[in-house]
């Protein structure tokens, strides 16, 4: 079976993706991948290219999506498909982009603790954001992924090309996965995203027919945490189509 990669998003290091791991069946190889501190998005992925063997499907939640996407389009002899979890779309204006660098610029470690720590109760669903055990992951997950990763990636993630038209274009296999209360990239722009680029077509053996769109449902943005069985069978069941 296909190798997965697994790339965490903003604020998630490697370990966030445990949960999703222990789910997948016996002989299933996924290696998670911390993202690299820097600042430059073709930089990063060209950083990352050489951590991903060919014939990979590389797995990316929010951040880690947009990386994914664009690791597609400078390396694509690398994938054999790409699952884009709950991932920003559009590109951010350049005013949001330069406030989103500006606040993360220059933080001591407590001051970024207190921001990752901010505002969980629209990162996660319900009442998830206030369990004392999610923010205890959280909190660990920050820690290990710091203060110079969170400037570095805020400058990468503000910089990011428009991908509205991408997943029909990618030249693999794409499964799009959104989550039924997103609130961060909300779950009706995933929706649109990918009918717009042929979820749901049928297989008539053109692009937009390799695209492929799954929602969990009572999920917020932090799936991978939230809902990690879900998510592996929705994997699961898709990857056989990569060989179609």
């Amino acid at each position: 079976m296909t190798d997965l990669v697994l790339l965490p998003g903003l604020h998630g290091d490697a370990q966030t993706w445990a949960p999703v791991m222990r789910a997948l069946p016996d002989g299933v190889h996924a290696t998670p991948l911390d993202l690299p501190a820097v600042a430059n998005l073709d930089a990063l992925v060209d950083e990352l290219a050489g951590q991903i063997a060919p014939g990979s499907v590389v797995v990316g939640h929010s951040l880690g999506g947009v990386v994914a996407m664009h690791l597609a389009e400078r390396h694509p002899s690398l994938l054999a498909g790409l699952v884009l979890v709950a991932a920003p779309v559009g590109a951010e204006d350049p005013e949001s982009a330069k406030a989103r660098a500006d606040r993360a610029a220059g933080l001591s470690p407590e001051a970024y603790e207190e921001i990752a720590l901010d505002g969980m109760e629209a990162v996660y669903n319900g009442d998830r954001g206030h369990d004392p055990e999610v923010r205890v992951e959280r909190l660990r997950a920050a820690r290990m992924y710091g203060p110079e990763r969170f400037a570095a990636h805020s400058v990468a993630i503000g910089a990011r090309p428009d991908r509205s038209e991408f997943p029909a274009q990618a030249g693999v296999p794409v499964l799009i996965v959104g989550a039924s209360d997103d609130l961060v990239v909300p779950t009706e722009e995933q929706r649109r995203w990918a009918e717009a680029n042929g979820a749901g077509a049928g297989t008539g053996g053109d692009e937009a027919a390799r695209v492929t769109y799954v929602e969990i449902p009572e999920t917020g943005h932090m799936l991978p945490v939230e809902a990690p069985d879900e998510l592996a069978r929705a994997i699961i069941d898709w990857l056989p189509t990569i060989q179609d």
